[in-house]
């Protein structure tokens, strides 16, 4: 994996009610954290591929780079695809220090340098 977009992956995991982050890499790799118990990192590659099938279906055109933030009972999901082929996924908890900062944290992963 790319250690910026590891390095920033751990590093983004901080904001209080963020449930859990993940990153799938262009060649199909997940790597994900689960940070609250009741969603573990294999439930977050689970969110992760189904949206990436949900998107190649057809549902779905290039976000690239704009994201789709999909709201629940208890939080929003966020989305998004950079034009090198990364997918980033963050579920956070509605009212929480993450999900207001969603935004930034949407603006720094498509910031990150490609390829090195």
């Amino acid at each position: 994996m790319n250690g910026s977009f590891q390095q920033w992956l751990e590093n983004c995991s901080s904001p209080p009610g963020l449930v859990a982050c993940g990153l799938r890499q262009p060649n199909g790799k997940l790597i994900c954290r689960g940070i609250e118990a009741g969603c573990p990192a294999e439930m977050m590659e689970k969110i992760l591929v189904q949206f990436e099938d949900l998107r190649v279906a057809g549902f779905m055109g290039d976000l690239a780079p704009l994201w789709s933030t999909w709201n629940f009972d208890q939080g929003r999901v966020r989305f998004m695809e950079r034009p090198d082929g990364w997918l980033l996924g963050l579920v956070a908890r509605h009212g929480s220090a993450a999900a207001h900062g969603l935004d930034l944290l949407s603006q720094e992963f498509l910031s990150l340098p490609s390829g090195g």
